[in-house]
């Protein structure tokens, strides 16, 4: 008699949406067999130039620049990939607005750009890294886990000892599972002698030093090749506020449900303002207070959301934040204001987070859990944010992660459709020397992932990766000015 085989298992719902989109940014990255640098991407030979120039344009006019590529040796490009980054500002007024790119995989790229205001307006393009070196980064980040490492503090009364952790650990050790079977997310520990694995108390991480690249991929990273702008055949360009302009008709206030964009607006004298709505800014200290009046505000996410948490802890008068016994930089804020009846918060998004020196883990939760755990109401608040701590892993990670705070989040509507829920985008980050982790191509991978799985969701949006850009701000932690406005847009929003 023939014995039945066992069906080949299936693969789950969320490991079939993690592959539809990791399918989807392969098809967006060029993959390059790198020869020579003087083959790759050269900024100063490549040229700009306006399709269609006219002497001068009205405001909410369109400009488009093409980029026509080539190498260090004058050959035409025939492929694109390249990342660009592109803006427009008028120095005089502190404006600035983002421009799209688009790829036409032939090595001619357009920039498309909306002239928000009046007056002279100069173009910035720059060559943030060649598709050759784009191809390195991709292949390096989705092939190991080598550049952070992690260390597990396992406590027994009163003995203590240390293990290596990691998402990426010898099976053939004994190991300790901390695995979340239906987000399908894991993470590992060596099982110390003489411990239980539930005795692991406390984790922290740091950046190892360790590289991938060869010593021919790293030359693609040096200065010279960094952020280079591309060679114009133009100075700037004249604007002029024409009549009947549709951009200075009055537009309906920011409110949630309206759809993430980029370019989603402009600066000007330090201000955002958004492109299809209108926000209310420099909200007074009593503005602020009653907007908070009986609000539960849950800020979920890194450090760049923790500005928020610092600005509203030195805005609110009548907060409380309480000492929650816990150290470093990443530990938990909480304030409460009694008179108003108000409680907000801060949290760390959970694994993997990189911090140096040791946090508690015991109440570590990722985002969806802790959004399971929000019952809701019309005063629930919950903001959130995560990406740059992702950088440095393999990007599947991210996906599963954003698929399942979307999860969370659709099971939050389904029992408080009122609950009002705001996310982040993450922002663009200074020049590093650690492109392998932090490159702005990570984040702006980043980004895609955050729109296709977010876009349709009934939330607002406060898209810091057009916001920073636009604003010039090429710190992972802005000043407190551009603060101002991430809060101004969160408060019109919710108020």
């Amino acid at each position: 008699m023939k014995i039945p085989t066992e069906n080949p298992p299936k693969t789950s719902e969320i490991q079939r949406k993690v592959d539809g989109i990791l399918s989807q940014i392969e098809n967006m990255i060029t993959k390059v067999t790198l020869l020579h640098k003087d083959n790759t991407t050269c900024a100063e030979k490549s040229k700009a130039t306006i399709v269609n120039p006219k002497n001068s344009y009205c405001v909410g006019d369109n400009l488009v620049v093409q980029i026509d590529m080539f190498d260090y040796l004058g050959n035409r490009k025939k492929y694109g990939g390249d990342y660009l980054r592109a803006r427009i500002f008028t120095k005089v007024l502190n404006a600035g607005a983002s421009g799209r790119i688009e790829d036409f995989h032939n090595g001619t790229y357009h920039v498309h750009f909306t002239l928000y205001w009046e007056g002279k307006i100069d173009l910035s393009i720059l060559l943030i890294h060649p598709s050759e070196a784009i191809s390195v980064l991709w292949n390096i980040r989705n092939s190991w886990y080598g550049n952070v490492d992690y260390s597990g503090k396992f406590t027994n009364q009163n003995k203590q000892t240390e293990a290596k952790c990691g998402f990426d650990l010898n099976k053939s050790e004994e190991l300790c599972e901390y695995n979340d079977h239906r987000d399908e997310e894991y993470f590992y520990c060596m099982k110390p002698p003489n411990f239980e694995c539930d005795m692991l108390t406390e984790m922290k991480s740091w950046i190892t030093g360790r590289s991938k690249l060869t010593e021919h991929e790293a030359s693609l990273f040096d200065k010279s090749s960094l952020r280079v702008e591309i060679l114009k055949d133009f100075e700037s360009v004249t604007v002029t506020n024409c009549k009947n302009n549709s951009d200075t008709k009055n537009k309906e206030r920011c409110r949630i449900g309206m759809k993430l964009e980029y370019p989603s607006g402009h600066s000007m004298n330090n201000v955002w303002i958004p492109h299809a709505c209108s926000m209310k800014t420099n909200h007074n200290l009593e503005e602020l207070n009653t907007c908070m009046q009986g609000k539960v505000i849950y800020i979920l996410g890194d450090s760049t959301l923790r500005q928020w948490m610092l600005y509203f802890k030195s805005k609110l008068n009548e907060l409380t934040v309480l000492n929650l016994y816990e150290s470093g930089w990443a530990q938990k804020i909480w304030g409460i204001d009694v008179k108003r009846n108000m409680r907000i918060s801060w949290k760390r998004h959970g694994n993997p987070f990189i911090s140096s020196s040791y946090q508690s883990c015991r109440e570590d939760r990722t985002i969806p859990r802790e959004i399971d755990l929000i019952g809701g109401h019309d005063k629930t608040v919950i903001v959130l944010n995560i990406g740059c701590h992702f950088r440095s892993y393999p990007v599947h990670h991210f996906i599963r992660r954003l698929i399942n705070i979307r999860k969370a989040l659709v099971r939050l509507f389904r029992r408080s459709p009122q609950t009002k829920v705001i996310l982040k985008a993450e922002n663009l980050m200074s020049s590093s020397i650690t492109h392998e982790l932090n490159s702005d191509f990570h984040g702006l991978v980043h980004y895609f992932v955050f729109e296709l799985i977010f876009k349709d969701l009934n939330v607002g949006f406060v898209n810091g990766w057009d916001m920073t850009n636009a604003f010039d701000a090429n710190n992972v932690h802005p000043p407190p000015e551009y603060i101002q406005n991430e809060v101004d847009l969160f408060m019109t929003y919710i108020c």
